[in-house]
């Protein structure tokens, strides 16, 4: 099976889930309360995909739904796959794989005649992940019930559709099956606030009777894993953090049948690395998992019966993290790269030499791998998304230089056609190189931020001309929806990979650490001059946007001090804040992660610390906004609660500020639907259009009260 590679506080992996359920999930704890802004409705619902922008009529459904399928999970070793079918509900879906035939490519999925496998609109709940029990034809959901992040473990029955809740925690952090599929161990949390206390559980799949092996201390604090079993069943692998620290993660080892059970780490206790990834398939009686030990993510293998100082051996060293990984029969196929290209390899996995290789524009990752069988995807700027299934066919010796030659044999399964293609992909998309205000420690060389400029297809008249600055996290080489739905309304986007972005090696990830809201914003800054000499555009026409991490990255960028350091601030003229935090005590107080808090900002309860965290929070520094902003949450948004919003908005408007609000009903860090999204759109526009027509009339006062959500763009004092 895939291993990605993420940040699993921001992962924007999280999908949607369920309807009837069981236990209530725990409130989050408010900021304290406040209440929601007068006038904020729920989800207004629309019949309607079409929204405006100035003379432009922007069609939705080709982006939201025309290619439809997300979320998906392919099982090569079982021939099955499941996915969500996107629309105003979300299905989830099963498609059964014809084998791979014994010569020749694979026959491309088919999955517009699946099978939805219950009648649950997955948009109001969280899906993170789907593993499939064989025996008892079940799936097993990570997965909450109210889109509020509760998550826990659920069955689903793929013979009649049944759902039930099997962990009624505050948190499970994942899970994972032994590979009979007769065990599964969990990670449940207890607490909605931190210290949390977090154990291994160990549950029989068929009777359901469990085990509490052991539980974490202060010294190993239990985390996001990936869950794997040893081939026999005698011991467990996860991932555990040393006091809590998110750069001091360890891949740590419990013996099943000890009779008092110890964490044992796998990893180097003295080596700094941000979360390991072990793969789930065994090889030759080695464990491998994904690290970044040495300042990248490589490939190192885990040996049991090693000796004592070399039961670790890494295979690779790239000098570019490997985003995911699967083991085949001939080897270990792995994807690296940075947010500039990737390189897919077929590598040994006794010694991590290389058997193939291949360059890929764009993003890759790896779905699943078995046998001599590998299913990817690949997306760039101007490709949605493709799947290719790879035959990876062993040849005789090579002539010359020995070694084996492996040949790649591709087939498309799974894309776009070329007329929905052409809709929704409504970027030009050029890759540029920014300079910023220091030195890579490195290269001893200035320092240049990673970026795209995504240029409209059909660009507008420049006094029009509005360009948007992602705030974090940008410079992605995929596609992006938000993105090409701003195209296609003739907005230029500006994407950057700022200081604390992944893709370029643990230090340049972790250069923002301790300093939240400081120089990742003084990036954002030099990349905002950067577009204006270059794109040609005054600062009034270039705002910042961005949601959760960056959601705060833009409130703190139009609320920064006018000289910060050495660095003078940048006069956005408008931003759009989405999820966004602006209380950072507050959040930590709050939020289900609040480790990440802690990593990138600093620990409330030092004095030191807290006085930096208040004086970075925008909602205290809302007297320096001076241009209009847009702010929109989901009311049950866990891992970013709505009141930091709303304490925003609340401060902002008696600061006599211009600031529009809309709230989501029902919806959690991310607002699902169709319609739903329709709705959004249409308030994000109508903001841009408020915007424009302000500069138009620089000489008519602005009202200074912003407005909450209506159908009627009119504003309200």
């Amino acid at each position: 099976m895939s291993v990605m590679g993420s940040r699993v506080c921001l992962s924007i992996f999280c999908v949607s889930v369920l309807a009837g359920g069981c236990a209530p999930p725990n409130a989050a704890i408010p900021y304290p309360s406040v209440a929601p802004v007068e006038g904020t409705p729920a989800a207004v619902e629309s019949a309607q995909d079409a929204v405006s922008f100035l003379d432009r009529e922007i069609r939705l459904a080709p982006f939201l739904s025309g290619f439809p399928y997300s979320n998906i999970d392919v099982d090569l070793e079982h021939g099955v796959m499941f996915y969500l079918e996107r629309g105003d509900a979300y299905t989830l879906r099963a498609h059964t794989l014809a084998p791979l035939p014994k010569a020749g490519p694979r026959p491309p999925f088919s999955l517009e005649d699946a099978a939805a496998v219950s009648d649950v609109d997955w948009s109001k709940r969280s899906l993170w992940g789907v593993r499939w029990h064989a025996a008892s034809n079940t799936l097993w959901l990570h997965a909450d019930e109210k889109n509020d992040e509760q998550m826990n473990l659920w069955t689903l029955s793929l013979e009649d559709g049944a759902l039930g809740q099997v962990t009624s925690a505050d948190y499970v952090y994942s899970f994972g099956f032994s590979a009979d599929q007769r065990t599964i161990a969990y990670l449940p949390r207890t607490g909605t606030r931190a210290p949390y206390r977090t154990c291994l559980r160990v549950m029989d799949v068929a009777t359901r009777e469990e085990r509490e092996v052991i539980c974490d201390e202060d010294k190993l604090r239990f985390t996001w894993s990936n869950i794997v079993f040893s081939p026999d069943k005698s011991h467990v692998y996860f991932n555990a953090q040393v006091d809590g620290d998110r750069t001091r993660v360890q891949l740590v080892e419990v013996d099943l049948r000890a009779s008092t059970p110890r964490v044992v780490a796998v990893t180097d206790p003295n080596v700094s690395r941000s979360s390991p990834t072990a793969l789930r398939t065994w090889r030759d009686g080695r464990l491998l998992f994904l690290a970044n030990d040495d300042g990248y993510r490589n490939l190192y293998a885990y040996d049991p019966k090693g000796r004592r100082r070399q039961k670790v051996k890494q295979l690779t060293a790239y000098r570019e993290d490997i985003g995911s990984a699967a083991v085949l029969d001939a080897g270990i196929a792995l994807v690296h790269g940075t947010p500039r290209q990737s390189t897919f390899e077929v590598v040994g996995a006794s010694d991590g030499r290389v058997e193939a290789r291949r360059a890929v524009e764009g993003s890759v990752s790896i779905l699943d791998g078995h046998g001599d069988e590998l299913v990817w995807r690949k997306t760039a700027p101007d490709v949605v998304f493709a799947a290719v299934s790879t035959r990876v066919a062993p040849q005789p010796d090579r002539a010359e230089g020995g070694g084996r030659a492996l040949v790649l044999e591709d087939a498309q399964v799974l894309g776009l056609s070329p007329a929905l293609s052409s809709a929704v992909v409504a970027c030009d998309a050029r890759r540029v190189e920014i300079d910023t205000f220091d030195t890579d420690a490195a290269s001893g060389e200035a320092r240049k931020l990673h970026a795209f400029v995504l240029e409209p297809v059909r660009p507008v008249a420049e006094e029009r001309r509005l360009v948007l600055v992602r705030s974090f996290y940008g410079g992605g080489n995929a596609y992006n929806v938000y993105d090409n739905i701003l195209c296609a309304a003739g907005i230029t986007v500006v994407s950057a990979s700022v200081r604390g972005s992944s893709g370029f090696g643990k230090e340049f990830y972790a250069l923002n650490n301790r300093d939240l809201g400081g120089m990742e914003i003084v990036d954002l800054f030099w990349v905002a001059r950067w577009a204006e000499e270059q794109l040609k555009v005054p600062s009034a026409r270039i705002g910042v946007y961005g949601r959760s991490h960056g959601g705060y990255a833009t409130m703190r960028a139009m609320t920064f001090p006018e000289q910060y350091e050495e660095h003078a601030r940048y006069p956005f003229g408008f931003g759009l804040a989405e999820a966004g935090f602006s209380d950072i005590v507050a959040f930590h107080d709050s939020t289900n992660i609040p480790d990440w808090v802690v990593l990138e900002a600093g620990d409330p309860q030092d004095e030191d610390d807290r006085r930096r965290l208040e004086d970075r929070s925008p909602v205290f520094g809302t007297a320096r906004l001076q241009s209009p902003i847009f702010l929109l949450h989901g009311a049950n948004d866990w891992r970013v609660p709505v009141e930091g919003s709303r304490k925003f908005v609340e401060a902002a408007r008696a600061n006599g500020k211009d600031v529009t609000y809309v709230e989501f009903e029902g919806q959690g860090h991310r607002v699902k639907g169709v319609s739903r999204n329709v709705d959004a759109w249409q308030e994000r526009f109508d903001f841009l259009s408020e915007v424009l027509a302000k500069l138009g009339q620089p000489d008519s006062p602005t009202d200074g009260g912003g407005r909450d959500a209506r159908p009627s763009p009119t504003p309200q004092q």
